[in-house]
C-alpha cells in the first residue's frame, strides 16, 4: 500500500511487548496518553502517523503482551476513526501465532515443534486461555500490510517491510513475495554463519540513494545501516532500546528509548547485521 505523502510517520521497530517502552517513545514523539489510555489528537501530533513494524507479540511477560495488545488495539480504533493514523505491518511472530490459534493443519505438532512453541511463541499460551484478548489480537492480524510505502517524489522514498527480502520481491503481492518480506532465513538453523553472508543480498544490493528499505526482525543492539538499508529492531526485548525511524517529507532521522526494567529482559547473543 502507497502511504498519503502529506503525514509524518513514526516506524517503530519490533515491540515484543515493551509497552512501557513504546509509550515513552510516542510521548517523546509529541503523542499525549491520556488515563483511559486513548492517545489524544493535537497540534503537535495530528500531521503524525504511527506505523509498527512488526512482531509486536511474543518474548514478553503475560502481563506486558496483554497490555500491548490491548493499547494497540485500543489506539489502533481510535485513531483511525476519522482518517488513517495508525498502521501495522505483519511480523513473522504475528504470522506463526495466528496460525497457531485458528489450528493451522499444515504445522506440525513434533515435539520439536511444541518445544518452539512454548519457547518462542508465548502470545499462544495467553490467547488459548483468554478468549477476549485472542479475539482483538485476530482484528489487528486481519489489519496488517506486509508492505508499505511512501513516495515522497522522484528523490526520496521508504518502502517498508518486517524483515529485508532480495529487491525482486519488494511490494509484490504474491505468496512468495509475502513469505520474503515477512521472514528471512532462519539465523538459529545457521548458528556459527555470519549474517552478511545469510543474506547477502541485504549490502550486494544496497545503494547510495535516498529510496530507502527499512526492516526489522534482525535483533541488533543498534540501528544499522549500509547505503538504503536500514535495520531499526534494537533489540528491546533484551534491554537495549526501542528504535523508531521519522520520515517528514524529504527527511530521515531515528529516536530512540531505553528498556525501562518494567519486566524481564530476554538474553541475545547478537549476529551483527552489515559487520564489514
Amino acid at each position: 500500500m502507497l502511504l498519503p505523502s502529506n503525514s509524518e510517520y513514526i516506524i517503530v521497530g519490533d515491540l515484543h511487548g515493551c509497552i512501557d517502552e513504546f509509550k515513552m517513545l510516542l510521548s517523546k514523539q509529541g503523542f499525549f496518553i491520556n488515563s483511559k489510555g486513548y492517545i489524544e489528537s493535537n497540534d503537535h501530533n495530528k500531521h503524525k502517523s504511527i506505523i509498527l513494524l512488526g512482531d509486536f507479540i511474543d518474548k514478553a511477560s503475560e502481563e506486558k503482551l496483554t497490555q500491548t495488545i490491548e493499547f494497540i488495539h485500543q489506539n489502533f480504533c481510535h485513531l483511525n476513526q476519522d482518517q488513517k493514523r495508525f498502521y501495522l505491518i505483519r511480523g513473522n511472530h504475528e504470522e506463526m501465532v495466528y496460525r497457531y490459534i485458528t489450528n493451522d493443519p499444515t504445522l506440525e505438532t513434533t515435539p520439536k515443534r511444541l518445544d518452539q512453541k512454548e519457547k518462542y511463541y508465548n502470545t499462544v499460551a495467553l490467547l488459548e486461555k483468554n478468549s477476549r484478548l485472542k479475539k482483538l489480537f485476530l482484528e489487528l492480524y486481519d489489519e496488517c500490510f506486509i508492505w508499505l510505502k511512501y513516495a515522497y517524489n522522484e528523490h526520496f522514498s521508504a518502502t517498508l517491510t518486517h524483515a529485508p527480502c532480495p529487491e525482486k520481491f519488494l511490494t509484490q503481492d504474491t505468496d512468495e513475495a509475502s513469505s520474503k518480506m515477512v521472514k528471512c532465513i532462519s539465523r538459529s538453523k545457521h548458528k556459527g554463519i555470519k549474517l552478511d553472508d545469510l543474506i547477502p543480498y541485504a549490502h550486494q544490493e544496497a545503494k547510495d540513494n535516498q529510496h530507502y528499505h527499512i526492516f526489522g526482525h534482525l535483533s541488533q543492539p543498534d540501528i544499522r545501516q549500509y547505503k538504503n538499508k536500514i535495520c531499526i529492531d534494537t533489540s528491546a526485548i533484551y534491554g537495549d532500546h526501542l528504535s523508531c525511524a521519522i520520515i517528514a517529507e524529504e527527511s530521515l532521522r531515528f529516536d530512540s528509548v531505553p528498556f525501562q526494567n518494567k519486566q524481564e529482559s530476554g538474553t541475545q547473543t547478537y549476529n551483527l547485521l552489515f559487520d564489514f
